[in-house]
């Protein structure tokens, strides 16, 4: 089981190595984070991007072992060691294979969804890359500063200095490709659902339950509730579905009761049952 995680630990840097190196650091685009920081000085004072990430990131591994938990500080060595690694032995081949990109848009999409297919299998294994991960949990911890708003504090600090130095058109691409790879990092992680789940609170529970069972063919559990406000009991019937019935129990819930109350969310994984 180690021998696999760190298999996919190793493919997740590796791949975050290479999209960095084919896709974000020829076009000017910033991905924010410590990589960020090492196009910027790499523009400006010609230093080796691979060996600034490393020298940034042990000195936050540094920082972060001061102040935050030991055993999960470990957890981001590894990707702090293999990250800077694997950029400068990735660049030593594709460097001369001569890759170009002429579409800066098409950089930073694949480019995205490239580095976040990485990041995915590295978060999804319960490590990082370390870098700025490290001061946002430090920001969590001491100011309690949400990981989701300390990220992109941080990162859009980076990304300001990136359109400073590389101009306006850096800041849209850069934006476009840390977008893609926030979004395929979710998605790596949770894993693409074809499910939705209903919460449905209705007057009119067995016409609805009758839909369910006989015209969409799926199971439903009548819940017992009562309203706060009101103090009157209320069902609840609670169904998960297949997101291609989405429109169907939408419409069937608004025909059968037009009061009806119904909140919809995305299940990530379902089991059990028959």
């Amino acid at each position: 089981m180690r021998i696999k995680r760190f298999f996919m630990i190793v493919c997740g840097t590796l791949i975050c190595a290479i999209s960095f190196n084919i896709f974000f650091s020829p076009y000017y685009i910033v991905p924010g984070g410590v990589s960020g920081i090492a196009e910027i000085l790499n523009y400006l004072f010609s230093f080796n991007e691979s060996l600034v990430v490393l020298i940034l990131s042990l000195i936050l591994f540094i920082i972060g072992f001061i102040f935050l938990d030991k055993e999960e500080m470990l957890r981001s060595f590894i990707g702090s060691i293999l990250f800077p690694l694997f950029i400068y032995l990735s660049n030593l081949i594709l460097v001369n294979m001569n890759i170009i990109i002429d579409n800066k848009l098409v950089a930073a999409l694949v480019g995205g969804v490239v580095f976040g297919f990485g990041l995915g299998i590295v978060y999804k294994e319960g490590y990082t890359t370390g870098g700025v991960d490290i001061i946002t949990k430090i920001l969590n911890k001491y100011l309690h500063v949400s990981f989701g708003i300390g990220t992109f504090f941080l990162d859009s600090i980076v990304v300001v200095f990136g359109t400073i130095v590389f101009g306006f058109e850096s800041l849209i691409y850069s934006a476009i490709a840390i977008y893609t790879y926030s979004a395929v990092i979710d998605k790596v992680i949770l894993g693409f659902t074809g499910n939705k789940s209903f919460y449905i609170i209705t007057n009119n529970p067995n016409e609805i339950k009758k839909f369910i069972i006989n015209d969409l063919g799926h199971g439903v559990t009548i819940l017992k509730g009562k309203g706060a406000f009101t103090n009157k009991e209320k069902s609840i019937l609670f169904v998960v579905i297949p997101t291609r019935d989405y429109y169907k129990l939408r419409d069937g819930i608004r025909e059968l009761d037009k009061e009806a109350f119904f909140v919809v969310s995305t299940s990530y994984e379902v089991g059990g049952g028959k």
